[in-house]
């Protein structure tokens, strides 16, 4: 669950809008509706009249605001924490390799500044070999893609919510999803990945049967060949990193989104069980500190939905 949507909840209860609570986040209004749903589809629960106009908390949502308050100044609280001590010391980190193009970066930095004698070892591999290398004592702490397999008595602290979209090629005509992926071939992301068995559910759920033409290991090699009309796929749309190279046609599934969910495993245990905190405190931040969410900026900045004629590009 994203503190920033919670923060973005807690300004709602605040101001008693969505308007008032867009301008004290400094998002749009549309963005802290999709904040919102977001959050509802997270916590199982309907959290608004939306009968009313203004929209107003319903019984659930007055319920949620202490708790979302109490979790906001818990987050708070560990990062100050973690500001005012010492923080030294060596930490093996794995990840998956689209968090080491997209958020890390930004967090290894903000880590490296504030933490001048803490030292990150990093390596970069598959969700599944990198629990079995934590499991085996090889590292200290891991980024992943979900938690499908292993993980007794592992700490799982999700960060970041990827919904999984359709990309094609730029000059690939103003259809929906389900009516691309029939008239490409699929380029499939492997499914010996987290993420890869993650589209396959998805894929299976919709009842679409692409014909593939390849399989590939990386978010990057997968935009590569769509952007030069090789095919289509289904990938993860991220939310940080640098902008690609290539860009694609991002066109999303009707109905709910199903997400990717990217997370720190550790020991919690463990003797630098408090270098992870402060891993996963700067990833928050780095998250937080990201502009609005994609679908607001996509709308302002990058041209209409894909459901327009026009074509829509963004990052993968």
């Amino acid at each position: 669950m994203s503190i920033r949507d919670l923060r973005t909840f807690l300004a709602i209860s605040e101001g008693g809008s969505f308007a008032a609570a867009a301008r004290t986040v400094r998002r749009t209004q549309s963005a802290v509706t999709v904040q919102m749903h977001a959050l509802e589809e997270e916590v199982g629960a309907t959290l608004f009249d939306r009968s009313r106009r203004p929209p107003l908390l319903n019984e659930a949502g007055r319920a949620l605001v202490p708790r979302a308050r109490e979790a906001v100044e818990a987050y708070d609280r560990l990062f100050d924490r973690a500001g005012d001590a010492t923080v030294e010391g060596h930490l093996r980190l794995g990840a998956v390799p689209s968090v080491v193009t997209g958020v890390l970066p930004r967090a290894l930095v903000a880590m490296r500044s504030r933490y001048p004698a803490l030292h990150v070892e990093l390596a970069m591999g598959p969700s599944k070999d990198l629990v079995e290398r934590l499991e085996r004592g090889l590292l200290d702490a891991v980024i992943v893609s979900d938690l499908l397999e292993g993980g007794a008595g592992l700490a799982w602290s999700p960060f970041c919510r990827e919904p999984l979209v359709l990309i094609a090629p730029p000059d690939s005509p103003a259809r929906k999803a389900e009516e691309l992926i029939a008239s490409y071939p699929f380029i499939r992301y492997n499914r010996q990945a987290w993420v890869g068995q993650l589209i396959d559910r998805l894929l299976k759920r919709r009842r679409l049967k692409p014909a593939e033409s390849m399989t590939l290991d990386t978010l990057e090699a997968v935009t590569a060949m769509v952007h030069h009309g090789l095919g289509v796929s289904v990938v993860p749309l991220r939310t940080g990193g640098a902008p690609p190279a290539l860009p694609v046609r991002t066109v999303p599934f009707s109905g709910s989104a199903t997400h990717r969910v990217l997370g720190v495993v550790h020991p919690p245990s463990h003797p630098k069980a408090g270098l992870a905190e402060v891993l996963i405190a700067a990833l928050k931040e780095a998250e937080e500190s990201h502009d609005e969410p994609l679908a607001g900026r996509r709308r302002k900045g990058r041209g209409p939905p894909a459901s327009s004629s026009k074509k829509t590009e963004a990052s993968v």
